[in-house]
């Protein structure tokens, strides 16, 4: 993960928008962060079904025109958790556990039976106590792996690098700490959270988080059912502590929010509890409680996606610090950078190139001029040998250049970490009865594979594998032949057209 950046995107997918925030860490910014851009579109169909991403192609899609169409330029991002079921709670952790903490929690998620799943993402982070000193306390996501995984390959290699996904409501809970969690000592802090059909409820006692609990929206009764949980929290804690009267703030945060229908609600919500404070914020305006409430952007920025750019920029928050990206991103990012280190050696020696070959032409200019200055019986007696190491130099001109243009061919199509992809992929689908001996490409649209097979079948599942690739866009058989050179082996070609 990419934290300590200067500029970072948080991408929020909530309730059927898609919301970029650009954000940047300045000392000169109001609190230390500035708003740069701000942009909203709808999610398109498809692209998510019942809280998973249904179609990975299509979102990044929809993401990257989102971005490109509002000049929003970012080298990381992160992005809001999308996925169903998710776990959310609070781990006690016992004083004297032997063995690995990870281990611990792993054991505990295991035993849930919201996540009734055999790869489980899961990441956790240490939590202070609100009760007692030394307590042990850890929060902790988790939720199907499988879910992710995929979506996040796909979007990465849209060119969107994500270096980080999280809860939104652990974003907004970020967003929001400077102006509603920090310097609150007198007080509990509620926020319920609704987004994408599930309700987030998060307690906040002496700035440290104390209860979490997420349920399944209940649409009959929506207002009551939202109400009574609210109502389920404060009457557990006022009876814990009885005898100490504590105020409670409220926030909740939703989207679903006709103030006249709440009207009544917030007023029996005060009345059954003397000293709760309700504030009710929808999507569009709960970036009154970030950092960025003053933008003079007309695009207001969603709170989540903000929260979100504000943990690539290790901006100090609540310390609830999770993420969920999946351990192959990363080992995939580092196999791009050791790409491009690759590509700088081949600019290296490719300049190296172009520069022998500048030498070795004013060699062979440098030995003309000395063959016409010579004697004549100096001529007669050393024209063989000039001649002689003339074709020689001639020889590995000709060679270089014939190398360099065949490096020029590959730079100049601008994509060299795309053949990079290619070749990994032809070398992912090859079968094992199959083998390549010569690879040539004329142009950057298409590509021949000529090599030999120990059978028909083994040439047409390369072929239909080959139509499998990303970087592929058709593969087709030119020619597959027993006998030859090879004996009893097939040679065969095939053409591939490439996707620029």
């Amino acid at each position: 993960m990419k934290l300590g950046a200067k500029t970072a995107l948080g991408i929020d997918i909530s309730d059927g928008r898609i919301n970029l925030a650009l954000l940047k860490k300045s000392r000169n910014g109001v609190n230390g962060v500035e708003l740069l851009k701000t942009a909203s579109g709808p999610v398109p169909n498809g692209a998510i079904k019942n809280g998973n991403i249904e179609d990975a192609i299509v979102l990044a899609k929809a993401i990257k025109e989102l971005k490109t169409g509002n000049k929003i330029h970012a080298r990381h991002a992160a992005l809001s958790l999308i996925a169903n079921p998710v776990l959310m709670q609070i781990l006690d952790i016992p004083k004297n556990m032997p063995g690995n903490i990870r281990q611990f929690v792993c054991n505990e998620v295991k035993h849930c039976a919201i996540l009734p799943i055999k790869e489980v993402a899961i990441d956790f982070c240490g939590i202070n106590s609100s009760g007692k000193p030394g307590d042990h306390r850890a929060f902790v996501v988790a939720t199907d792996s499988q879910k992710i995984t995929e979506a996040v390959k796909v979007l990465n290699q849209a060119g969107l690098n994500i270096d980080a996904i999280e809860p939104a409501s652990v974003a907004y809970i970020r967003a929001c700490h400077a102006k509603k969690i920090a310097q609150q000592f007198d007080k509990n802090l509620l926020f319920a959270i609704v987004n994408e059909g599930v309700l987030t409820l998060c307690l906040f006692r002496n700035q440290a988080l104390s209860f979490v609990r997420t349920k399944r929206l209940e649409a009959d009764k929506y207002f009551e059912w939202l109400i009574e949980e609210i109502n389920a929290v404060i009457r557990f804690y006022d009876l814990e502590a009885p005898e100490t009267l504590v105020k409670w703030e409220v926030t909740l945060v939703t989207s679903i929010c006709d103030k006249s229908v709440f009207e009544d609600k917030i007023e029996s919500l005060g009345n059954k509890n003397e000293g709760v404070e309700l504030e009710v914020r929808t999507l569009e305006n709960a970036y009154l409680d970030t950092l960025v409430a003053d933008t003079e952007l007309r695009d207001k920025p969603s709170a989540f996606a903000v929260g979100l750019a504000m943990k690539l920029l290790d901006f100090p928050s609540c310390g609830l610090n999770i993420n969920l990206l999946p351990p192959e991103t990363e080992e995939a990012k580092s196999t791009n950078k050791k790409t491009l280190i690759i590509a700088y050696i081949a600019a290296a020696i490719l300049f190296l190139m172009i520069s022998s070959v500048g030498f070795f032409s004013m060699k062979v200019k440098s030995l003309n001029d000395s063959i016409a200055q010579k004697q004549p019986t100096q001529l007669r007696r050393n024209t063989r040998a000039l001649l002689d190491e003339q074709v020689l130099l001639d020889e590995q001109i000709t060679s270089m250049s014939g190398n360099l243009n065949r490096i020029n061919a590959i730079l100049s199509t601008g994509t060299l970490l795309k053949w990079d992809q290619i070749l990994n992929d032809i070398g992912r689908t090859m079968p094992k009865a199959a083998r390549i001996t010569e690879l040539s490409s004329d142009d950057n649209s298409k590509m021949v594979l000529k090599g030999q097979s120990l059978s028909y079948e083994a040439v047409h599942l390369f072929v239909g594998t080959l139509n499998t690739c990303k970087n592929i866009k058709s593969a087709s058989l030119i020619e597959a032949q027993k006998g030859g050179e090879s004996g009893a082996l097939i040679s065969y070609s095939i053409s591939c057209s490439l996707i620029q």
